[in-house]
């Protein structure tokens, strides 16, 4: 059992440092910070014994791995003012929550008050 914890746990750390390199590649110094900070959280609990309080650190980790892979978007100034943005497909998610504002027992005179939702009234260049 310990060593089926053990083996989820290196996943865990290794996913962590490719998110990295993929996420902040090109940008050495902030490759070394965060590879630094992974390297500090994992040895800092290095001596947790306790199944759950693992099983949560890495359910941590795992969220932690999701955040950076979708949500931090690396950004080159190329000229002053003018950035490059390096964006990956999974950050292209859609990830509003789009619905019909009305509930179904509004009467049709309502429907003229409805407030776009989800971008509905963006216009395309």
């Amino acid at each position: 059992m310990a060593e089926i914890l053990r083996r989820k746990v290196l996943h865990q750390f290794k996913k962590l440092h490719r998110t990295r390199l993929n996420t902040f590649k090109g940008d050495e110094y902030a490759l070394k910070v965060v590879r630094a900070k992974i390297n500090e959280e994992y040895r800092k609990n290095k001596d947790i014994m306790n199944y759950a309080d693992i099983e949560k650190l890495n359910k941590t980790a795992q969220e932690v791995e999701q955040e950076i892979r979708k949500t931090v978007i690396q950004a080159v100034e190329k000229k002053p003012g003018i950035f490059a943005l390096r964006i990956t497909p999974e950050m292209l998610e859609d990830n509003a929550t789009c619905g019909n504002s009305l509930s179904s027992n509004n009467n049709q005179s309502n429907l003229a008050n409805k407030k776009p939702v989800c971008g509905e009234n963006i216009k395309k260049l």
